[in-house]
């Protein structure tokens, strides 16, 4: 299915698939990950080089209780709060796990 519009002598085309795959799921995978609540231990922590002009280029590696791998692309702020082993909550609504006290 394709989308034309005539701008002079050019057609732009743009197929719809494509503007579903790009615009509308990443939006809900969003969505999805923020109603996410579970407990998990810091298995990993990866860093990117310093040359990286990501806003997020460190990943922190999660096992949650039930056995899953969880990444978590954060910045360096919050790269420092995680540490190796130790357990954290991520709840409902919240973009990052919290330690568990």
């Amino acid at each position: 299915m394709y989308c034309k519009i005539k701008r002079g002598e050019r057609v732009i085309e743009a197929e719809l698939i494509e503007f579903l795959i790009n615009m509308i799921l990443p939006s809900r995978r969003r969505k999805k990950k923020r109603e996410e609540d579970w407990y998990g231990v810091v298995e990993e922590k990866k860093i990117k080089s310093d040359y990286s002009v990501a806003k997020y280029r460190c990943v922190v590696v999660f096992r949650t209780e039930d056995g899953r791998r969880i990444k978590m692309k954060v910045n360096d702020e919050l790269s420092n709060r995680y540490e190796k082993g130790r357990r954290y909550h991520k709840r409902r609504g919240e973009d990052f796990p919290d330690a568990e006290s």
